[in-house]
């Protein structure tokens, strides 16, 4: 895993990314529907369901076409959770850390995240505190982008970047919690850019960036970049490939 986390830097640029979030996570929009429909069979109408780092809400949104569950949205991005505006009667909106939540034992029947646990720092603490949230036989499901994710950034050794968790890390740690699987799939899909600098902004619109420095990227250090990623990571020499690896889990508390 990475060093530890910066939340505050973390909600800053999640929140900076609120506003630009919705046009550009199209990727992250694909996964929140492949997890809810995995997840579809364990919904019901009076469900109790917890989302944690809900972002613009896409989790609510989509689960809210078929089902009037309670959910109760959660993230560390205050402007993330303004995004809603008419959020409805049955969705409530709560600013927190999710390695910190204020909610009493046995509350949900699920528990779902999407593109948020990465940023934690410790799996085992975290899914031990959800695990203590759900009710007996609750869900935990959730998506991430694993080890293998922006490879192509990251080998350029220009820039700094997060490393992604490992499945068989991850996996350990539910199996400590007392978690059993239900379902686990990871998929691979590749992003397509102009230039390794489209990526860049990319990941800064949709508040990924976790960088520390506040020195200026020189026009340079960008022309070097984008050749690396042209001569490394281009079929045609005119787009750039950005890959991620993403692994769903259902698990069983």
């Amino acid at each position: 895993m990475n060093k530890k986390l910066d939340k505050n830097l973390i909600a800053k640029n999640f929140s900076r990314g609120a506003k630009s979030y919705d046009e550009n996570a199209e990727t992250q929009l694909a996964a929140v529907k492949k997890l809810v429909a995995l997840s579809c069979s364990f919904i019901k109408n009076n469900s109790q369901i917890l989302d944690l780092g809900c972002g613009t809400s896409f989790i609510a949104k989509e689960i809210c076409q078929k089902f009037s569950a309670e959910i109760t949205e959660t993230d560390i991005a205050i402007d993330m959770l303004k995004s809603w505006v008419d959020r409805p009667k049955n969705v409530s909106a709560i600013h927190c850390d999710i390695e910190n939540l204020p909610f009493e034992k046995n509350s949900f029947d699920i528990i779902f995240s999407s593109f948020a646990l990465h940023w934690i720092n410790d799996f085992e603490k975290n899914f031990l505190q959800f695990s203590a949230l759900l009710k007996k036989n609750g869900i935990l499901a959730f998506c991430l982008p694993t080890a293998g994710s922006l490879d192509e950034l990251r080998s350029s050794n220009i820039f700094q970047f997060n490393k992604f968790p490992n499945n068989v890390i991850i996996k350990s740690a539910l199996e400590k919690c007392g978690a059993k699987e239900i379902s686990f799939l990871c998929e691979s899909k590749n992003q397509k850019f102009e230039s390794g600098y489209q990526a860049l902004k990319f990941i800064k619109k949709i508040g990924g960036n976790s960088n520390q420095s506040k020195k200026i990227i020189s026009k340079t250090r960008l022309e070097e970049f984008n050749k690396f990623c042209l001569k490394n990571f281009s079929d045609d020499n005119k787009n750039f490939s950005l890959s991620w690896n993403i692994s769903y889990f259902i698990y069983q508390i």
